[in-house]
Formats: C-alpha cells, sequence, structure tokens
C-alpha cells in the first residue's frame, strides 16, 4: 500500500463492512456513518457497505450465522469485497462484526491495512486494563466471540465472554434505537455482573448493540469503561494507514498470512467476479 489518501493530499478512505442487510436497516447505516464522522473528522472517511438484501431469507444475522456451513457461504463475500476494496484504492478494510468473517484469508488476499472490532476491541482493552469482558447480543454471537478470543490467543486477558439475557438479535435491537431503555439496563446487569468478578474494561461484543449504547452515551459502568469499539477499530484502521505510509510498515508474509504469488489472488477474484 502507498497510502493513496496520504499521498494525494486527500483524506484516506476506509471501507467499513458490515455483515447486516443495511438496505432494510436504515437507523443502523446512518447511525455508523454519523458516528464516524464525528470521531475521524476530516482525518478519514469511513464509507459504511452491508450485505445485499436477502442474505439471511428473511432471517437475522445472529440467527443464520451460528451455523458453520450458512456463515461460510454467506460471509465468504466478504472476501471479495476486500479485495474489491483494494482494487477501488481504498486505503484499509474493516470488518464491522464480531462474527470477524476470514480476517486470516482477508490479509492474506490484500496488501491494505485490514482491522477488525474484535481484534482492535481486544487489543485495546488490554492497554486499558488487566482483563477484559464482553458482552454479546445472543448465545451464538457470544459463541463466535469466544471461538476469535481463542483464535487471537487473548483468553488469559478476557475474564468472561456473556451474552444479553433475554437475547436480542439484530432486528429487536434495531427497534430498541426508539426506545433503548429495557436494552441498556439488561446491558448494565450483565457488566455490573462482570465488573463484580473483576473485568476492567467492557466491550459490547455486537455491532447494534455497541452502536446503540454510543448513541444514548453508556460509556462507563460500575466504575468500568465502557469501550466504543466502533471508535476503536475507525482509529486503529487509521493509525494502520499512515503506520503502512510513514513507517513502511507490512503484514508478515512468511507464515500466516502467506502470500507468495499475489498473481494467483488476482486470478481467482478475476474468475469469481465473472
Amino acid at each position: 500500500m502507498t497510502g493513496v489518501g496520504l499521498n494525494k493530499g486527500s483524506a484516506p478512505r476506509i471501507w467499513h463492512q458490515s455483515v447486516n442487510e443495511l438496505d432494510h436497516f436504515g437507523v443502523y447505516k446512518r447511525a455508523l456513518e454519523t458516528h464516524a464522522a464525528e470521531v475521524l473528522g476530516d482525518d478519514a472517511e469511513v464509507v459504511v457497505h452491508g450485505l445485499p438484501a436477502g442474505t439471511y431469507g428473511g432471517a437475522s444475522a445472529t440467527a443464520v450465522l451460528g451455523n458453520a456451513y450458512a456463515y461460510h457461504r454467506i460471509l465468504g463475500r466478504v472476501i471479495h469485497n476486500a479485495i474489491a476494496a483494494e482494487r477501488q484504492g481504498y486505503d484499509a478494510f474493516v470488518i464491522g462484526s464480531f462474527s470477524e468473517p476470514f480476517l486470516r484469508e482477508i490479509r492474506s488476499a490484500v496488501d491494505i491495512p485490514v482491522a477488525s472490532l474484535t481484534e482492535s476491541g481486544l487489543l485495546v482493552g488490554c492497554s486499558l486494563g488487566s482483563l477484559v469482558a464482553l458482552i454479546s447480543n445472543a448465545p451464538a454471537v457470544q459463541w463466535m466471540t469466544k471461538v476469535a478470543v481463542d483464535k487471537h490467543r487473548l483468553a488469559a486477558r478476557v475474564l468472561d465472554v456473556a451474552s444479553l439475557d433475554p437475547p436480542l438479535d439484530e432486528p429487536a435491537l434495531g427497534r430498541a434505537y426508539a426506545d433503548p431503555a429495557p436494552v441498556i439496563a439488561n446491558f448494565t446487569a450483565a457488566a455490573e455482573r462482570l465488573v463484580a468478578r473483576g473485568a476492567d474494561v467492557i466491550i459490547p461484543a455486537e455491532g447494534v448493540l455497541a452502536e446503540l449504547l454510543v448513541r444514548h452515551g453508556v460509556h462507563e459502568i460500575a466504575g468500568a469503561p465502557v469501550m466504543d469499539v466502533f471508535a476503536v477499530t475507525w482509529a486503529y484502521a487509521l493509525m494502520e494507514i499512515r503506520l503502512w505510509s510513514k513507517a513502511g510498515l507490512r503484514v508478515g508474509r512468511c507464515w500466516h498470512h502467506r502470500r507468495d504469488d499475489p498473481a494467483v489472488v488476482a486470478r481467482l477474484w478475476e474468475e469469481d467476479a465473472r
């Protein structure tokens, strides 16, 4: 990556990839766009993308993505979108979901920084306290988040991954934007239990939930910071853009993100595009 936005004097562009069908989820898309502008100002432009309408066949992402086959078939297109982002001149790609689809595969496919809500939140959380706790919206997402924690080898720094009780899927959370009090109370109760057990930092581990909490000023519970995980991840992506441009920092290519022949990626992407 050459730092396109930085070199041309214009703000870098960040592709934010949600795994929700944003065509029918306008309240969430608008909230993300407003939030990104508030956080980054003129430093970077965040362009929010979702998955096509009908992706989940009328069900919610939470209801579908717990199935490994559905996860693979549906979220495989996120890799395609990351390559498209690179080809369209975006300076970074953000995986805006705690399902964290195909992070390793995406970093192996593109030569722009890739940041995810899960990884960025965990790494920054470890700099804010000794033990981090995460609260998801439902057991399926709770399980996916636990898998991600293990994948990043950070289990020793995570007190627990909990879920709202009762659980809520994305449509229910979207409706709560108009009446957030019950969801905030639900989240607060879960957070208080985790803080009492020793959590230093609380991370809302689902995008729609996280944005609802930000919109309503939930930044601290029982003395523990409640992370604005979107702000953290966008800022993390911008930090990576600057490091790639100014310090020549790159992804390691020897082992985990090996990429011996970029032409192979280009050929496969073009085959998929057809």
